[in-house]
């Protein structure tokens, strides 16, 4: 896209916009776990992931046909997260977390073509490579939630521990992806463990991959200069 032609606020995001969702999803990170002790974060968690959702869509915003199914997979989540408080959403829960996966699913995808179309290292680039990371933990989070919901018992968890919601499985997700294993959280059905498994290998073999590629990348940056 040349950034040249457009309004110079646009052009700051868009010259930028990995950094703030960057910043989005370190700030999600952080309050998730404050939830349960302080209940007025709840509140702010809800708007930096609005936030991060939005600021996925303009990123995709230069590709109509991708910003247009972006938006579509995004609003039903949007939608019933706000109208929660409000209304009863009940039943609604489950079309939230199906709908937030298959967002952050797309997002991942668009975001893995372009990473992998560039062809020389830089700050979006690396950038750009940690927000996929981070959306992948996410996603997961979704999707354990999801599940938790349609099989009740899919997660075994200590009496004292709250309720499993979005906020105990985005901590369950991040500590799965990096295989650290607490074990306060343990997948207790057939397909809890298959999906656990899945983010276990599919973290590692991100990681190694986005290794090879930046060192790759590196190679040819420097033949090209030697040449």
């Amino acid at each position: 896209m040349d950034y040249k032609s457009v309004n110079p606020n646009i052009r700051f995001y868009q010259e930028n916009r990995f950094l703030i969702m960057l910043l989005a999803l370190f700030g999600v990170i952080l309050f998730f776990p404050l939830i349960g002790n302080f209940v007025n974060i709840r509140f702010m968690v809800e708007i930096l992931l609005s936030f991060l959702f939005l600021s996925c869509l303009f990123a995709v915003s230069f590709r109509k046909h991708h910003s247009i199914i972006a938006a579509l997979l995004a609003l039903p989540t949007f939608t019933i997260m706000w109208a929660a408080h409000f209304i009863d959403i009940g039943g609604f829960e489950h079309v939230k977390n199906l709908f937030g996966m298959l967002f952050l699913l797309y997002m991942i995808i668009l975001f893995l073509e372009h990473f992998f179309r560039q062809d020389e290292i830089n700050r979006e680039v690396i950038f750009g490579a940690l927000v996929v990371y981070l959306l992948m933990g996410l996603m997961w989070a979704y999707g354990y939630t999801l599940l938790e919901h349609l099989q009740p018992g899919s997660f075994t968890h200590p009496a004292g521990l709250p309720e499993l919601d979005l906020t105990a499985f985005n901590y369950f997700s991040f500590v799965t992806m990096t295989t650290l294993g607490y074990g306060d959280i343990v997948p207790a059905s057939r397909e809890a463990k298959a999906l656990v498994m899945t983010q276990a290998i599919s973290g590692q073999v991100y990681l190694a991959v986005l290794v090879a590629r930046l060192v790759g990348i590196n190679i040819a940056q420097e033949m090209k200069k030697k040449d």
